[in-house]
């Protein structure tokens, strides 16, 4: 009975162990930011291609060609993102992102 109940134990470790693995495999999946049904229906969405980022300003030239200064801060969802990624900003008519992700080019 008593060497029943180990197996049982050791397997569930496995199991459980196991499933902390696959999240492991992929620890970027977590910090992906995803914008809100509210954001996708009431924000305007800048995409492009991040230019520039100088503090709390990012620089994203559209795919009008133009460039297009936003203000980023500690509310907004961000997705780690370096000069050149292709971005998607979900930005409010002030200026200011709520959600930036970095996007398949």
């Amino acid at each position: 009975m008593m060497k029943r109940y180990y197996e049982m134990l050791i397997v569930a470790t496995l199991v459980a162990g196991g499933g902390g693995l696959a999240l492991a495999a992929d620890p970027m999946k977590e910090k992906e930011a995803t914008p809100t049904i509210g954001e996708r229906i009431t924000k305007d969405a800048i995409k492009g291609t991040l230019m520039n980022i100088e503090g709390e300003y990012y620089s994203i030239r559209n795919t009008d060609g133009e460039l297009v200064r936003v203000h980023v801060d500690k509310s907004t969802k961000l997705d780690k993102v370096v000069d050149g990624d292709m971005v998607k900003a979900y930005v409010t008519d002030k200026g200011h992102v709520t959600t930036l992700q970095r996007i398949e080019k």
